[in-house]
This record gives structure tokens, C-alpha cells and sequence, in this order.
């Protein structure tokens, strides 16, 4: 059944920085767009349904092709599924899942895929109003090598990994501690293969095969949100369908705390345009409002960080203002304490200017 009209309501969904795009795409939405990434020159096929609408942020969906496959191939599978689901995707062509393709840099295969995935990231933000707080990287067989490589890597960039019937390997689990850290929390993972899948996806003689020894692994390194699903009477398939209606049952579950976060992301947007105005009272009094929101809904705590850092600002021009008062200038002394205390109102540090300002006038 077709439920575009039900996730057009979902698209108000939305993400951490959903900002605006920073200009018109040159392209109209509604279909495939074949293009090359601006890093290292990968071909990449591009979907945005004609539905597609800047008024909302929209989910991502980053589709790496098997062995022997292309993303010319891949994009066909995911047309339907963007257009009932409500997603913008995007299927690259990959040196980690592409028959004798040499790597266009001297990196390794894994990290030119990784530069080349998150520059066509990038270029579609840069076209269209993508939602941060729903991004999926998901591979077929040997696709499955870049989704786990990239998407563990970035969960600064990802919510979602899901590999169908796909490759794994131990080294494609990062191992800076705060990359892991992040992961752990952050991700959700869906690992699913056929109970007839290939042998070494499936496993042979009684040995675990790639898709168990992957869930095995994230669940020993930490990762909180990993599901393995062997689907009875499945051969090694991409079966994308099970892909999409996981990722979008998490766009439904989370509508609200989504359209908090298009409301969050608009108030940031404000103050960063009043602090770019130096109309530091103001934004104070926004950050304070973006505070209670985040803590409501669950969001990350941007305000919380930017106060911190506007108090720390005040504290080192109270610092000045105890330096003009050394050498004897007073009066300018009393302008700085007076400027801090009036600006940055709200803040510790301006309740400190103004005792202090109290205390030199006695």
C-alpha cells in the first residue's frame, strides 16, 4: 500500500542541524539524477521524490551496491521505496564492492569510499533540507564492507546501519575511543541475511558466518542497538524493502521528538544570527528558551554548550575591565563591567560584573 500522504506528515520530522540548504538544486526533484561525487569522482545515482519539499527537513538513505554491481544498479531498487517511504537516497559507486575498480586516490579502497559517501552527503545538504537525526547507510553483500567501514566511523552522520546478506570484517569497527563512545549510543543497527544466504554469510560446518560474526563483534565493542534477523526462505537478496520499513518505523516512532527538532534547529539558527549581530542579550534570552526545549525532548544539548562558552567570553572581558582598573582607568573600568552586565544579562558572569561594579563604587 501506498503511504506517501502518511510520511509527507512523518517529513516533519527532522534532525540536529536541519538547516536551510545553502542554495536551489539544478536539478528538479521527481527523478533520477546521475552525477559524479566531488570527491575522487565516483559515479552516484541521486532520488529526491517530486514530493520532496524544503518547508520540512527529509531523511537520507546512503545504498552501497554488491559485488559487481553499480549504483546506476542500485538506484532502481529504491526509487518505489523513497517515494512511499518519504526519503531523498543516493547509491555511489564503490571500489570495496566493485569488480576490479582501483581506488581513484592512493588511500586504501574503505577510506576513499568513506570520503566519497560523505561528500555526497554533503552536496545533496547543500541542495535540499536533509534531516541529521534520520540518515541511514545500508549495503547489499559486499556493500555491506562500506556501510559498516563509514557508518561506525561517523555516527556524528548516521542514525542507522543495515547491511542485507552483507560482508563483514573485524577492522571496519573503528578504534578511537569517543568515535566508539558516540557509536555505542547513538546508532541503531539491523543486520538481516537468509537462512539459504551464501556461505560466507551464513556459515558453514557449524562456524558462524559474517552477518553472526558482526552482530557478535558490535555487541562485544559495546554498540547498544544491533538486531540480527535470519529471514526464512531468503537466498543471498538485497530484499531493500525490509531496509526501508525498519528505518521508517523509526521515523514514525520518533515524529515528535523530530518536529522539537525542527523547531530547536530554527531557534539555533536565530541566535546564531543575533550573536552574529552582536545582540548577545537577545540570544541569551533564545539559548535559555532552546535550553528547556532540548532537555524536554530529549535533544542534544547545544545550548547548554554555547551559554558556557558566552559566559567564559563575559569572564574575560570582566578580566579586562580588572586590568583597566590596575592602571588607574576607572571609568573605563565601570563601561566594561556596565557592558558586560547589560549584554550578557542572564548569565553568572554578568551578575558578577554587576556586584563587582557595585563593590568599586563604594
Amino acid at each position: 500500500m501506498r503511504t506517501t500522504l502518511l510520511f509527507l506528515a512523518l517529513l516533519l520530522l527532522p534532525a540536529t542541524v536541519s538547516a536551510a540548504p545553502r542554495r536551489e538544486a539544478p536539478w528538479k526533484p521527481g527523478s533520477v539524477l546521475h552525477r559524479t561525487s566531488k570527491k575522487h569522482g565516483h559515479p552516484y545515482s541521486l532520488y529526491v521524490p517530486s514530493s520532496y519539499s524544503p518547508r520540512v527537513s527529509w531523511p537520507v538513505v546512503i545504498s552501497s551496491h554488491g559485488r559487481g554491481g553499480t549504483g546506476k544498479g542500485e538506484i532502481g531498487q529504491w526509487t518505489g521505496l523513497a517515494r512511499e517511504f518519504g526519503f531523498i537516497v543516493a547509491c555511489p559507486d564503490m571500489c570495496t564492492a566493485t569488480v576490479n575498480r582501483p581506488p581513484v586516490s592512493k588511500l586504501p579502497p574503505a577510506v576513499e569510499d568513506e570520503e566519497v559517501i560523505l561528500s555526497i552527503l554533503d552536496e545533496i545538504g547543500e541542495h535540499f533540507r536533509t534531516n541529521p537525526r534520520a540518515v541511514m547507510i545500508t549495503g547489499f553483500s559486499g556493500g555491506g564492507n562500506p556501510s559498516y567501514w563509514t557508518g561506525l566511523r561517523h555516527p556524528d552522520r548516521f542514525t542507522h546501519i543495515c547491511t542485507r546478506g552483507g560482508n563483514f570484517a573485524p577492522q571496519e569497527i573503528p578504534r578511537d575511543p569517543k568515535v566508539l563512545e558516540a557509536g555505542r549510543k547513538r546508532l541503531s543497527i539491523y543486520i538481516y541475511y537468509g537462512d539459504h544466504d551464501h556461505p560466507l554469510i551464513l556459515g558453514t560446518s557449524g562456524k558462524p558466518g559474517q552477518a553472526r560474526l558482526a552482530y557478535e563483534a558490535l555487541r562485544k565493542a559495546g554498540y547498544e542497538h544491533v538486531k540480527i534477523e535470519k529471514i526464512p526462505g531468503m537466498k543471498h537478496q538485497s530484499r531493500p524493502r525490509l531496509a526501508a520499513e525498519w528505518f521508517a518505523a523509526y521515523l514514525k516512532a520518533n515524529r515528535k521528538r523530530f518536529l522539537a527538532g525542527d523547531q530547536a534547529d530554527a531557534l539555533f539558527r536565530k541566535i546564531e544570527a543575533e550573536l552574529g549581530k552582536h545582540r548577545v542579550s537577545t540570544a541569551v534570552r533564545d539559548l535559555r528558551k532552546l535550553e528547556k526545549l532540548e532537555a524536554k525532548a530529549g535533544l542534544a544539548p547545544r545550548a547548554k554548550a554555547k551559554l558556557a562558552d558566552l559566559n567564559r567570553e563575559a569572564i574575560a572581558k570582566i578580566g579586562e575591565a580588572r586590568k583597566a582598573r590596575a592602571a588607574g582607568d576607572d571609568k573605563e573600568a565601570l563601561k566594561i563591567l556596565a557592558r558586560v552586565a547589560r549584554d550578557y544579562r542572564g548569565l553568572p558572569a554578568a551578575g558578577e560584573a554587576k556586584d563587582l561594579a557595585k563593590e568599586w563604587k563604594e
